[in-house]
C-alpha cells in the first residue's frame, strides 16, 4: 500500500470553488486521490531496481492511476464550465 501524504485542509465549507456543485467536488476528490497515488507510485518506481519483481505490479498500478486521472479530468472541466456559465455576470 502506498503511504498517503497529509491532505490539504479545506475551509469549513468543504468546497474548493465557490460556487460549486456536488459533481465537481466529487471529481476534485477523485483527481486528488489519483494524484496522490501517482506521486507515491512514481517515488517507489524511481527507487526500485529495474530487475525487481515488484516493478510490473507498480507499473500496472501507475497506469491504472493515470487512466483514472484522465477519466475525471474531462468531466471535471465540463462541470467547471457549466458552473461558471451559471454565475451572474458582474
Amino acid at each position: 500500500m502506498i503511504k498517503k501524504r497529509g491532505r490539504t485542509k479545506l475551509p469549513e465549507t468543504g468546497i474548493l470553488l465557490a460556487p460549486s456543485s456536488p459533481l465537481l467536488d466529487n471529481h476534485f476528490e477523485e483527481l486528488l486521490e489519483s494524484i496522490e497515488e501517482i506521486r507515491g507510485l512514481t517515488a517507489l518506481l524511481k527507487a526500485l531496481p529495474s530487475s525487481s519483481d515488484k516493478r510490473d505490479d507498480y507499473e500496472g498500478r501507475l497506469y491504472a492511476a493515470l487512466t483514472h486521472l484522465e477519466h475525471h479530468v474531462k468531466p471535471a472541466l465540463k462541470e467547471w464550465d457549466r458552473v461558471v456559465d451559471q454565475m451572474p455576470d458582474n
